[in-house]
């Protein structure tokens, strides 16, 4: 197959098995090819400074948060962060701006026949891709966001100036394990040996899991306990520093923020030695940080329609804190799509609190049949697709919406949206 476009460059990714169609026979945990393919091209990864960031919630909205601060603070910063929502560009970006078109095309032609050798899995491309462009683009910090578990993650292949762990919960339980301390142990293996690593609010087995090996690598481990970070109003956040309130103004909706905001300040702190930044630069590149795609954004200014892509027990209870922020999970209507792991008691415990549920299919092989929701969510109905503009301009109307479930639900939603709004 020749690649000389953009859409010949999907078309080359999509022949690979990829995680959200096919789960685990989509990636491959072990780093010795990778890393062999990373020293062929030169070990891009060591060419910058860098911030690992993992987690099984927060990490790529923390990941945007600090790639914000730090751009206000005049540095330029490339961000890796995945899966893409809409196109494929989306995953690698410095100082705001996607990759283009050529570099995408050049990354190809100069190292294609190495993918092919040594069978690179659609994620390590990608992976590939963002340290070969920011090590050409000559950036000045890097924010890297684990893709799954951490250990044996294609990002782990490099030391960071700092480790992240933003939380850990249970999710990707069938390959990352069934317990919280099995899943703590994943995350942490981006511990490295005297690298600092900063954690978020986690549950007690996992932190002591994640202590346990930062002394082994004798890292220091910093907590956001004495932050207090506390979410406002819409969109207001406060930390305590030092004995006086931090205020900030900002465009995100989501009470969970205020956690991923006290992380992005530790961060911040820990690295000022090599990357000064004012508390006045931290505090208007958090209020101008757009998170990204799928973190309950809106999705049409004039309604009450937002995208969540929560699919794990502890994403879904930030959802609906963020739900009461803006009306009632019980008034709420929920247009669900998920992915047939995501189908544990306790997840769909939280989203029978929704009484009224349409219930969408993706048209992935991993994605959960009607029957397996209804199984659960008896108040489910079948979203009816071939009707859906009457349904958005009407029964969804002045209504409280969510859409949520799977961050691959996404395209779709805002195809929906973006053709009602067209008509």
């Amino acid at each position: 197959m020749s690649i000389s476009s953009l859409s010949s460059v999907e078309a080359y990714l999509e022949q690979i098995p990829k995680f959200k169609s096919v789960g685990s026979l989509g990636a491959d945990f072990n780093l010795d090819r990778f890393k062999q393919f990373c020293e062929s091209i030169g070990d891009p990864q060591n060419d910058f400074p860098a911030i690992h960031v993992a987690g099984t919630n927060g990490k790529g909205s923390t990941c945007r948060l600090l790639s914000s601060v730090y751009q206000k603070a005049g540095y330029n910063v490339g961000l890796y962060t995945s899966p893409h929502l809409n196109r494929f560009n989306e995953r690698f970006i410095i100082n705001g701006e996607e990759i283009t078109e050529d570099e995408l095309l050049r990354f190809f032609e100069n190292n294609r026949e190495k993918i092919e050798k040594y069978e690179l899995t659609y994620f390590e491309i990608s992976t590939a891709i963002s340290f070969w462009w920011f090590s050409r683009s000559r950036i000045d910090l890097a924010v890297i966001e684990v893709g799954l578990g951490g250990r044996l993650d294609a990002t782990n292949v490099f030391s960071p100036l700092i480790s992240v762990i933003t939380s850990i919960s249970l999710d990707h339980t069938g390959i990352l394990g069934e317990s919280i301390q099995e899943i703590a142990y994943e995350k942490a293996g981006i511990i490295k040996p005297e690298i600092p690593v900063v954690i978020g609010d986690l549950p007690d087995e996992a932190e002591n899991q994640v202590a346990e090996i930062a002394r082994n690598n004798e890292s220091s481990i910093y907590t956001i306990d004495e932050l207090h970070p506390v979410s406002g109003e819409q969109g207001q956040y406060q930390l305590t520093v030092a004995g006086h309130e931090i205020l900030f103004e900002t465009s995100l909706l989501a009470p969970v923020q205020a956690k991923n905001i006290a992380i992005s300040w530790q961060v911040v702190q820990n690295l000022s030695d090599y990357f000064s930044v004012s508390e006045e630069q931290f505090i208007e590149g958090i209020n101008e940080a757009e998170v990204g795609l799928g973190r309950f954004n809106r999705l049409l200014g004039s309604q009450k329609w937002f995208f969540d892509g929560a699919h794990n027990l502890e994403a879904v209870r930030a959802l609906k804190k963020a739900v009461r922020r803006v009306g009632k999970v019980s008034d709420a209507i929920l247009v669900l799509a998920l992915l047939e792991d995501k189908i544990q008691p306790k997840i769909m415990k939280e989203f029978s609190e929704f009484r009224n549920i349409y219930y969408y299919q993706l048209s992935l092989e991993r994605a959960a049949s009607f029957d397996d929701i209804k199984e659960w969510l008896p108040q489910v109905t079948p979203f009816p697709n071939e009707h859906r503009h009457t349904i958005f301009n009407c029964d969804f109307n002045s209504e409280l919406v969510i859409f949520a479930g799977s961050f691959y639900f996404y395209a779709t939603v805002r195809e929906w949206v973006q053709n009602l709004y067209n008509r």
